[in-house]
């Protein structure tokens, strides 16, 4: 047994469809992690759904079979087509790390080092 919460569908449409992300915090009404995490999960369920096989009732030598298993090509192919939509800042994972922004990164932290031991020997008290 499977139940659907439909409570979100109109936002994983939307959001789908192409809208801004001040459009889908408006139309879900929900916080912005929230918002994220129901989209990375309906994602991955278009994902996944995209990625099953299909094996029709009927083979092409002639063998019949009494339920097909699988999802129908067409459907496949939706889920992939709104899954590459949906996969877009902020639900996208922006993994990995461009090099570059890791050097500056470090180098930012080197500097934020030197002023906090600049501050550390302005705040010592003189030795008497």
């Amino acid at each position: 047994k499977c139940q659907l919460e439909l409570g979100s569908c109109d936002v994983v449409t939307a959001w789908a469809s192409g809208c801004s992300w001040n459009e889908a915090l408006a139309i879900s009404g929900a916080a912005p992690g929230d918002l994220v995490r129901t989209l990375s999960r309906a994602l991955d369920g278009l994902r996944q759904l995209g990625n099953l096989p299909y094996l029709p009732a009927r083979g092409l030598d002639g063998t019949v079979r009494l339920e097909a298993s699988g999802i129908h090509p067409k459907i496949r192919s939706l889920c992939r087509e709104a899954a590459n939509e949906m996969d877009r800042y902020p639900v996208k994972d922006m993994l990995p790390f461009d090099e570059a922004e890791l050097d500056n990164t470090e180098e930012s932290d080197e500097d934020e080092k030197d002023d906090i031991i600049e501050e550390e020997e302005l705040v010592k008290e003189p030795v008497i």
